[in-house]
């Protein structure tokens, strides 16, 4: 059987800062990842901001998402985002990429409940490219049930912080179009961030980092 032949490049091989960053960019994305969990639509968004500097101890590593919301700097909202990839290779295997490093974002995210922000969520994005399994038919088919499972397993809130939000972002690439031309997506929330109160520190830690000219 000769290989398919595919003429555009894989969703799974996005990097995960890419991928975070064109989401946010599409007002369907952004609506669907930040309004839906009850905060702004229109509140300000940084990635990658480092911890460094943050008040209440030495943190390292930096926050994936920040989010503050306009008028009200005393909600401001942190988010780890962890990336498992199903590329065509993964799917051949039964065997999915990024998995084990999904305790170390537990970890990251139990981080920033401590640095002490307004709500904090882990996010689990599940990126899947099945054209080749799907031998370019027209087929919105992704994960087996067998790996479905196997996400379902895994992704948990055992190891999370009380008070820190999860929710998992299937999204597929079934058929041969752009990456970002998503065939199938789907997002479930696993539990819901619990409220803390924000320190005044902390408050104008956040107002000083959205203060700062993004990077060019």
């Amino acid at each position: 059987m000769s290989p398919l032949q595919l003429n555009h490049a894989s969703l799974a091989d996005i990097p995960e800062d890419e991928l975070v960053k064109v989401l946010l960019a599409n007002g369907y994305w952004r609506s669907r990842l930040i309004d839906y969990y009850g905060i702004p639509e229109d509140g300000a968004i940084k990635q990658r901001v480092p911890l460094d500097t943050a008040p209440g101890g030495h943190f390292k590593g930096d926050i994936d998402i920040l989010l503050r919301a306009i008028g009200h700097p005393e909600q401001a909202v942190a988010y780890e985002a962890k990336r498992i990839k199903f590329g065509m290779s993964q799917l051949r295997k039964g065997k999915p990429s990024k998995l084990r490093e999904l305790e170390r974002a537990k970890q990251q995210a139990n981080r920033l409940a401590k640095v002490g922000f307004w709500k904090v969520f882990l996010y689990v994005f599940t990126v899947v490219d099945s054209r080749e399994q799907n031998k370019g038919q027209r087929s919105y088919a992704g994960l087996s049930n067998d790996l479905k499972q196997m996400i379902e397993s895994a992704v948990s809130v055992q190891g999370l912080d009380q008070r820190v939000g999860l929710s998992v972002i299937d999204l597929t690439q079934a058929t041969d179009n752009p990456p970002f031309t998503i065939d199938t997506a789907g997002i479930k929330l696993r539990r819901q961030a619990t409220d803390a109160h924000q320190s005044v520190e902390l408050t104008e830690w956040v107002e000083r980092i959205f203060a700062e000219p993004d990077a060019s």
